[in-house]
């Protein structure tokens, strides 16, 4: 430790290969929830957070992956930047011991660049499960740094970390001799390259033993079927649809009547009897109770299926399973232009679309990355969840699980469809070649799902807080104020109701031609959730009964369809200006995804009216 009596401020950089625990040890440190999956790109910018130890402030900067300092990949580019141009006081390396040879290559790299270095040999729980060894204290003698062994995960040995640190931080880099490569006819950097090999070969001989054995690994014996070439597709969506069943399933509907009896049953009345009791006027008892409870209320009831939803999908991610996901749709993604990788943009799209559309920078190629943005939108975010819930327990109270899946499916549909298009137009060129280390099958920690599901279900609460909550309440006053500024009980007669007719026309062929639905997927566009809050603004009583009474099956059908489809909201749309880095291309999105919306809700309603009217002949 550096005995020092003063503050000392010190920037610390947490380097690594792809999916060696680095941002798993950056939350562990700074008690961050940035968010881990346990697959290869979920990092796609640098982070930072910060941690004491003594009387020193230790600035952590958490990097994407990289497997050299040599970038082949954007992500790559962002780490090697950082750390050859803005020179931290310490590169804390984390290795993640299972795989030691390989990633000690970048260890090689990182111990020319003259900056003062720390190894946390990462994953030692899963080394001594396999019998394998690591002598961490040779290891740090044959190199001449520290290598302090840790389980990010579990947070062991990390206080250990934070003193190797802090002892280094703010030293002279030490020298380190890395052989070089002899006068000989290869390439230069094939030269350097093997002299590194060689010296990695040298030392782990030394310091590494490996339990011989030749029978094979669990994950190897899992992914016998989950990448298998016949199974492998089936197992994805079976696994997808259980997630499904569960979610909106018995268990899910029970929980979200569960909430809605206690909002509907308990708070509004209680509520309405205390603003009673406190002499409050009827349009302020209106707007809390008919306005605010009713409208946030609306889609607060659906929070358990959100729940339900990120914890069975974090289960998934944080077990292995979703590298292998990605691996096994890149043969049927080159068919429409892009690889593997964007597999990874695209199945965070069903959580939030604004960080879906920010993992685009994994990708290498521009074309793939427009291309991946521009069909992110159609996976479709957890904050439709609540629409479709809504939906699907007014029309099809028998088959909720089976329809929720038939949505999404069709979601991602249109998106491989829009994609195909879009290869063969405006955006022609070969994917990117896709090459993804899968992880090992892991059981997945308490904590890791728990920063998942908490992350994700904070920002729903959120925005139900905030952007649903104002959505509310400027709802309710344009509904009972007229275009003369006259408080009105008629909300036929209200601001809200001119701007919807003078729009409601243009779904005239969708099903849905009256100003109701119409200002509600309006409001949708600041926040998918404020479509729940506005209707039940708008619909006063049971919103599934409402719906009943303004929709048929057909027509709720095709509003579904538009939901699913349409234009993103503007945090998601300011994503994308951000990385696609021109106006016109968002342009572009957000009216693409409009008019896919309105011509797929109005070519289904109108076939579906055609086939049913000849049945009825």
């Amino acid at each position: 430790m550096n005995d020092r009596k003063t503050t000392n401020h010190y920037v610390v950089a947490l380097a690594g290969n792809p999916n060696c625990g680095k941002t798993t040890l950056f939350n562990a440190l700074t008690g961050s929830t940035a968010y881990v999956g346990n697959w290869p790109g979920v990092t796609v910018e640098k982070k930072s957070g910060s941690a004491r130890y003594g009387n020193d402030t230790l600035e952590i900067v958490d990097l994407p992956g990289i497997y050299s300092l040599v970038p082949y990949s954007p992500e790559e580019a962002i780490a090697g930047r950082f750390l050859e141009r803005e020179r931290p006081d310490l590169i804390i390396d984390i290795v993640d011991a299972s795989n030691i040879e390989r990633n000690l290559y970048l260890t090689t790299q990182l111990m020319e660049l003259n900056v003062p270095l720390v190894i946390a040999m990462n994953m030692m729980d899963v080394v001594e499960k396999r019998g394998d060894s690591v002598d961490c204290a040779l290891l740090s003698r044959l190199t001449g740094i520290a290598v302090v062994p840790i389980s990010a995960s579990k947070g062991e040995g990390l206080s250990g970390l934070l003193k190797a640190a802090d002892s280094a931080a703010g030293r002279p880099a030490a020298y380190h001799h890395i052989p070089k490569p002899g006068k000989d006819s290869k390439d230069p950097d094939t030269a350097l390259a093997d002299a590194r090999y060689r010296y990695i070969e040298a030392i782990t001989r030394k310091a590494v033993k490996k339990h011989s054995a030749s029978v094979r690994s669990v994950s190897e014996k899992i992914d016998w079927i989950a990448t298998n070439r016949f199974l492998a597709i089936p197992v994805f969506f079976l696994l997808i649809f259980f997630v499904f069943y569960i979610t909106f399933g018995s268990v899910g509907s029970y929980l979200v009547h569960g909430v809605d009896y206690f909002i509907s049953a308990c708070l509004s009345p209680n509520a309405d009897t205390a603003l009673v009791s406190a002499g409050a006027s009827s349009w302020l008892r209106s707007l809390i109770v008919d306005g605010i409870i009713a409208g946030v209320g609306a889609v607060l009831e659906f929070l358990p299926q959100i729940l339900l939803l990120f914890l069975l999908l974090s289960l998934l991610e944080d077990s292995g399973y979703m590298a292998r996901a990605a691996f096994i749709m890149d043969a049927p993604m080159r068919r429409i232009g892009l690889s593997g990788r964007a597999f990874v943009p695209l199945l965070m799209g069903f959580g939030c679309t604004v960080p879906a559309v920010m993992g685009t920078r994994i990708l290498e190629s521009e074309k793939d990355k427009r291309l991946t943005i521009l069909i992110t939108p159609f996976m479709s975010c957890s904050a439709k969840t609540p629409i479709y819930s809504l939906f699907i327990a007014a029309f099809f109270v028998g088959n909720k699980p089976l329809a929720m899946f038939l949505i999404y499916s069709f979601g991602i549909l249109i998106g491989l469809l829009s994609a195909l298009l879009f290869k063969n137009s405006i955006l022609k060129g070969p994917p990117a070649p896709f090459v993804m280390e899968l992880p090992d099958y892991r059981l997945p920690t308490v904590r890791t799902v728990w920063l998942h599901v908490r992350r994700r279900v904070g920002d729903f609460l959120q925005r139900a807080g905030t952007t649903v909550f104002i959505a509310t309440v400027a709802v309710w006053l344009l509904q009972s104020f007229t275009v003369g500024l006259r408080m009105t009980g008629d909300s036929s007669n209200s601001i809200i109701a001119v701007v919807g007719r003078a729009i409601a026309p243009v779904f005239t062929l969708c099903g849905f031609g009256t100003w109701k639905p119409v200002v509600a997927l309006l409001t949708g566009l600041v926040a998918k959730e404020s479509v729940i809050s506005t209707m039940s603004v708008l619909y006063p009583g049971s919103l599934t009964d409402a719906l009943r009474a303004n929709f048929t099956t057909l027509s709720a059908c095709s509003y579904l369809i538009f939901v699913l489809l349409y234009t993103p909201c503007v945090a998601a749309l300011s994503a994308v200006r951000r990385e696609m880095g021109s106006l016109k291309w968002t342009a572009v999105t957000a009216i693409y995804q409009l008019v896919t919306a309105w011509y797929w809700s109005a070519m289904f309603y109108q076939c579906a009216v055609l086939i049913q009217n000849l049945f009825r002949k």
